[in-house]
């Protein structure tokens, strides 16, 4: 998620050797374009608010550039404008917004009866298995390209999931080694996983998975609000919803909750989701 600081407001970043993927993935230029924003805004402010669009796919061989407009400096919020660029073409852009921390009205939505991460199995143990007892199952490209977390999902696996199911799904999430970065970057952390499964929500109730020849998916836009803080070194479930399909496109929500139940993060995104003949 790190990317390289070129000039003031210009940053650098590439993608890891290890990807797997035909094409960057969302999740990467969102984390990098926060990552960047990040360091030109005053240290005692937060982001709170994003709201992006992925316009090209990124080539997974070039750099990426992110150009960061500085709109607007106030007393209390701060403004930036990130485009992520691949051959003088953007390919993805995004506004966020940044505040200083401050005390106000308080209430949130509980998740009940969600399993613990200790009573779950991690899901690379899960994978293997199955592999081990499927030999002719062809394993799905990781998404996780940096190789940061662990996962641990709850219910069926999405790539091992056969047939249509409700749109919901979740799974508990945490760095593999500790990371002592400041608030604002467990933030960047957090906007990488944010992607994770969320567009195949909304594809349960069709039993469509990513491996299907005729599905033509892809990400299409991608919001993220933050309500508190968190450490990504400690447990966090991510649960999802996708209320609605219709046009070729999918709708989909999601809420991060931290161990002891604060909920600190919100998330929606529309995806492509087309079935060819």
């Amino acid at each position: 998620m790190h990317t390289e600081q070129i000039d003031r407001l210009l940053f650098r970043g590439v993608t890891p050797t290890e990807n797997q993927l035909p094409r960057v993935f969302g999740g990467q230029v969102l984390a990098q374009s926060l990552n960047s924003a990040i360091r030109t805004v005053p240290e005692d402010r937060f982001m709170h608010s994003l709201h992006a669009y992925f316009l090209r796919p990124g080539d997974i061989s070039r750099p990426i550039i992110f150009e960061v407009d500085p709109i607007r400096d106030g007393g209390s919020f701060t403004t930036r404008r990130v485009v992520a660029k691949q051959d003088g073409k953007a390919i993805f852009n995004t506004s966020m917004s940044f505040k200083k921390r401050e005390q106000g009205l308080e209430h949130q939505t509980d998740l009940n009866n969600i399993p613990a991460p200790d009573a779950l199995e991690d899901d690379k143990t899960r994978v293997e298995r199955f592999v081990r007892d499927n030999p002719d199952y062809k394993r799905p490209p990781i998404a996780d390209a940096f190789q940061t977390f662990e996962f641990r999902t709850n219910g069926e696996l999405p790539s091992l999931r056969k047939g249509s199911s409700e749109p919901t799904q979740g799974f508990w999430f945490k760095t593999k080694q500790s990371i002592d970065n400041s608030f604002p970057m467990h933030q960047a952390f957090l906007a990488y996983v944010s992607d994770f499964r969320l567009l195949s929500t909304a594809m349960m109730p069709h039993g469509l998975r990513f491996n299907n020849a005729k599905l033509q998916v892809a990400s299409l836009d991608h919001s993220l609000w933050i309500h508190g803080e968190f450490d990504v070194n400690d447990w966090i479930y991510y649960h999802m919803e996708g209320p609605v399909s219709s046009s070729g496109c999918g709708l989909n929500f999601g809420r991060f909750y931290t161990q002891d139940g604060r909920l600190v993060a919100s998330t929606s995104q529309e995806g492509l989701m087309r079935v060819r003949d």
